[in-house]
């Protein structure tokens, strides 16, 4: 059924259903104009908003409406991690086509729902209007964070090492397995389709005392120069350091590319890069998925420095990597 055949108020209470999962801390969720939600004692509030764009920020060729909810949650939900915070809601904004299939829209809700069962996330309002085209949707999020301890981009110190979780460059390296409909490539097929919010070692880091954090939006290197500029130092990461997963490195072969051009400007991971001082890394190694790539070498004006395999050291530009500027 098109979305104009379905009504307006017939979708929302198709999309509305399933939506509280920490009833906690909420008063009142979506029915009025305005959603109530209750905030923690000693806690500061966090909130953060992204849209997505069809054509722009994705494509249904290379991603399922299922995914696209995903992806959008977890863009969110990524930046509640950075601060070392937790989510608590989201409101979600949506622009459909008249002539869109409900189910499309179902799908894409059944996505964001998915993510916020899985991170105990209330959806407690939004806004649903007609447009031309194409799709948009914009979720912003509430978290919070125990009062004055946020882990800000400026607060990064001279000796300070600098890690990441996960692995670097799988989503970007996962969309071109997509383009070229590679069928042994699923991790990093999944890493772009469906990543995950590093919200628990978020938590972690903070409590270890990381100084700086970002999440990898736009890249490790677009990530560490925020730092590196908000900061006012110089960083030095080693190339060899960098966690790089087997099914990029394959794709990297195959298609003649620089595994390490997926790693430092690909984006979209939604992993995290922080600096955390030396006294804090027995901490650091007892976790799995973190890696220490490099160090924070000096008072500067934001640069960012690799030493390669060679031992040659360069300095890394300032880019990111656009994902949909495949043909």
């Amino acid at each position: 059924m098109k979305v104009k055949d379905m009504g307006e108020f017939t979708l929302i209470n198709a999309i509305s259903d399933d939506v509280i999962f920490d009833p906690t801390t909420v008063i009142e969720g979506i029915g009025d104009d305005c959603a109530i939600y209750k905030s923690t004692e000693d806690y500061e509030q966090l909130i953060s908003i992204d849209t997505m764009v069809e054509g722009i920020h994705f494509t249904f060729n290379t991603m399922s409406p299922y995914d696209i909810g995903v992806r959008l949650s977890t863009a969110n939900i990524s930046d509640i991690a950075a601060m070392g915070g937790i989510p608590r809601q989201i409101v979600i904004s949506i622009a459909i086509p008249p002539t869109m299939d409900s189910a499309i829209i179902k799908s894409i809700y059944d996505g964001i729902k998915y993510q916020c069962k899985q991170y105990t996330i209330n959806l407690i309002g939004g806004d649903t209007v007609s447009t031309s085209g194409p799709l948009v949707i914009t979720l912003t999020i509430v978290g919070e964070v125990p009062k004055g301890k946020a882990v800000l981009r400026r607060r990064a110190q001279v000796g300070d090492c600098i890690g990441v979780t996960g692995y670097m460059g799988s989503s970007a390296a996962g969309l071109d397995a997509i383009y070229h409909t590679y069928q042994d490539t699923n991790v990093i097929i999944q890493s772009h389709r469906q990543p995950q919010p590093q919200v628990a070692l978020g938590t972690y880091l903070r409590h270890i005392g990381a100084t700086a954090m970002n999440d990898i939006s736009d890249g490790l290197a677009s990530e560490l120069h925020e730092i590196a500029d908000t900061s006012n130092i110089t960083m030095l990461i080693e190339e060899e350091l960098i966690p790089i997963h087997r099914e990029t490195m394959l794709i990297s072969n195959r298609l003649g590319n620089n595994p390490l051009d997926y790693a430092l400007f690909g984006g979209e991971d939604f992993q995290l890069v922080f600096t955390i001082p030396s006294e804090s890394l027995p901490a650091v190694h007892n976790q799995k998925d973190i890696t220490i790539i490099g160090q924070i070498i000096s008072k500067g004006d934001g640069t960012v420095l690799m030493k390669g395999k060679d031992q040659s050291i360069r300095v890394i530009e300032k880019k990111g990597y656009n994902h949909f500027s495949h043909d």
